[in-house]
């Protein structure tokens, strides 16, 4: 419901002023036929990226813009072929989920003078440049300060929380900020916080799966379980399940509110996540990429950032009392 509520408001916000997720100042209507290529690997049960690709297809669609989509497959070398390329094939702009951050300055080259909009993993704010190179996403930290926030108010009677923490892609940016402020948080809570397990899971259900059984069969006893994001969160669940711990008694925190994560906090068997926009996020990135392709400019969209170098699409924390909205 609340995604068809957000499509809705896009849609009619597009036919008064021909723009998207948010209004800009300084930017003009109409796709104008403008091509916009979106390179990015598709993850096996992680939903996220072909739903952000989805709303940038959507949104270019209603403005006479068109989003295409290849699969690097993983290969960063695959990605910066397909980068190189675009120009010749017409593209006018890039959008770009890099197989590795650090390698931005790489991608900028291969793109020559096209602009980049880069989303869900963010390259280092010295590569990144006003109206050329830009960073689309939600602020990562919001996410661990939301999960904190749930975590105190849960366990607000208990001086001490024993915490089991399943992390994302070592050197991901969502791994690194949703981690960062979830801890900066607990530990400025005044409570004595025990991380009794932490590993890197790699957003990934299996990986998360095998964690936590391992976890349990070392006898580590934990209060809680926290993870970067919701397919995690799965694992997380199908490990307690193969345990016999009663999810009643055993919280469980994600990221992303996907369809599987509202679905479970509904059934009980998760307690809290935090929707990241994807389609938002990705209709914003489509809006930014095709102004620039027209020599624009995203320095008057609303979700615009003080430096001028990011796009930030607000995360919201879901639980039991209003996760039915976030499913389609």
């Amino acid at each position: 419901m609340r995604r068809k509520i957000l499509a809705l408001m896009l849609l009619v916000t597009m036919s008064i002023s021909g723009c998207g997720l948010s209004s800009s100042k300084n930017t003009s209507s109409g796709g104008n036929g403008v091509k916009v290529l979106f390179t990015y690997s598709q993850e096996e049960g992680n939903t996220f990226r072909d739903t952000l690709a989805e709303g940038a297809q959507e949104y270019a669609a209603s403005v006479g813009a068109t989003v295409e989509c290849v699969y690097p497959e993983h290969s960063l070398d695959m990605q910066i072929e397909q980068i190189k390329s675009a120009q010749s094939e017409g593209y006018g702009a890039i959008m770009c989920i890099p197989e590795d951050a650090s390698t931005a300055r790489q991608l900028e080259a291969a793109a020559g003078d096209l602009p980049i909009i880069f989303c869900n993993n963010a390259p280092d704010d010295a590569t990144l440049k006003e109206d050329k190179y830009i960073y689309c996403a939600s602020d990562e930290g919001v996410a661990g300060k939301l999960q904190a926030e749930y975590i105190l108010n849960l366990f607000a009677s208990k001086n001490e929380i024993n915490v089991l923490l399943l992390k994302g892609l070592d050197g991901h940016s969502a791994t690194i900020g949703r981690t960062k402020t979830l801890k900066e948080d607990l530990n400025a809570s005044g409570k004595k916080i025990n991380y009794v397990f932490e590993d890197f899971a790699d957003f990934d259900t299996g990986k998360a799966r095998e964690a936590v059984n391992f976890a349990i069969s070392k006898g580590i006893n934990f209060d809680v379980i926290v993870c970067n994001n919701d397919a995690m969160s799965r694992g997380a669940i199908q490990a307690c399940q193969d345990n016999n711990i009663n999810l009643k008694d055993m919280p469980i925190l994600g990221v992303d509110a996907t369809a599987d994560g509202c679905e479970a906090i509904l059934a009980g068997e998760m307690v809290f996540t935090v929707y990241q926009p994807a389609g938002p996020q990705g209709a914003e990135a489509a809006k930014a990429a095709i102004e620039l392709a027209k020599g624009g400019t995203v320095t008057g969209f609303e979700t615009i950032s003080e430096d001028k170098l990011h796009l930030w699409v607000p995360f919201e924390g879901v639980d039991a009392s209003n996760a039915k909205n976030y499913l389609n």
